[in-house]
C-alpha cells in the first residue's frame, strides 16, 4: 500500500473517530448543546441523590447491623489489611510486654515454627523477645498487610524484581502473624 492510501485510510478513520467525541476529538453536539449539557448535569446529580445516596445509605446500615459492608466483602484481603494495619502499628508504638519465641530462622532464613516441647525445653521461663525483636516482629506483620493495600492500589507499580523482593516479605510477615497470632495483646 503506498503513502497516499494509508493518509486517505488514516484521515477516514479520525472523521469516523471524531464523531464519538473524546479522546478521538473534540466532542460533538447537536444544535441544541446547553440543553444537552444541562441534561448532562441533571442526570449526574440524579445519580448522586437518588441510586448513589441509596447505596450509601445501603452500606452504612449494612455496617451497623452487620460490622461490615458489602464492599468488604467483595475482597476480604484489603478490609483485613485496612482494620489491622492502625491496630497493629499502635501496638508496635506503645506496647507493655513481648512474646514468647515461637519460632526460629534457619541459615537461609526460612522461618520454622517450634512446637511447645521445643519451646519449653529449658525448665527455667522459655525464651521471650526483647523489645527491639518484638517490634521487628510486629514491623514485618505490619509491611505484610501494607504489601496488600499497595498492590491493590491503581498508583502503585513494581517491576519484577521489586515485586519478588518484597513478595518474599510479605509472605514473612505473614508467617510470622500466622505464628504470633494469639500473642497480638497488650
Amino acid at each position: 500500500m503506498n503513502e497516499k492510501a494509508k493518509k486517505k485510510i488514516n484521515k477516514r478513520i479520525a472523521e469516523i473517530m471524531s464523531k464519538y467525541g473524546q479522546p478521538y476529538g473534540k466532542p460533538v453536539y447537536s444544535k441544541n448543546r446547553v440543553i444537552e449539557e444541562f441534561c448532562l448535569f441533571l442526570s449526574h446529580w440524579k445519580y448522586k441523590l437518588t441510586e448513589g445516596l441509596y447505596f450509601k445509605i445501603k452500606f452504612f446500615l449494612q455496617r451497623q447491623f452487620r460490622g461490615y459492608d458489602d464492599l468488604d466483602k467483595w475482597n476480604s484481603a484489603w478490609y483485613i489489611a485496612r482494620k489491622a494495619i492502625p491496630v497493629l502499628t499502635a501496638m508496635k508504638e506503645g506496647f507493655k510486654g513481648t512474646s514468647i519465641k515461637w519460632h526460629r530462622e534457619d541459615r537461609f532464613g526460612e522461618i520454622i515454627e517450634l512446637t511447645r516441647e521445643e519451646v519449653f525445653a529449658d525448665k527455667d521461663l522459655p525464651p521471650a523477645f526483647t523489645e527491639e525483636e518484638w517490634r521487628l516482629i510486629l514491623e514485618d506483620i505490619i509491611y505484610a498487610f501494607q504489601f496488600i493495600l499497595d498492590t491493590d492500589a491503581i498508583d502503585k507499580e513494581y517491576n519484577e524484581e521489586e515485586y519478588n523482593k518484597n513478595f518474599k516479605r510479605h509472605k514473612r510477615g505473614l508467617k510470622l502473624f500466622s505464628i504470633y497470632y494469639m500473642n497480638l495483646w497488650d
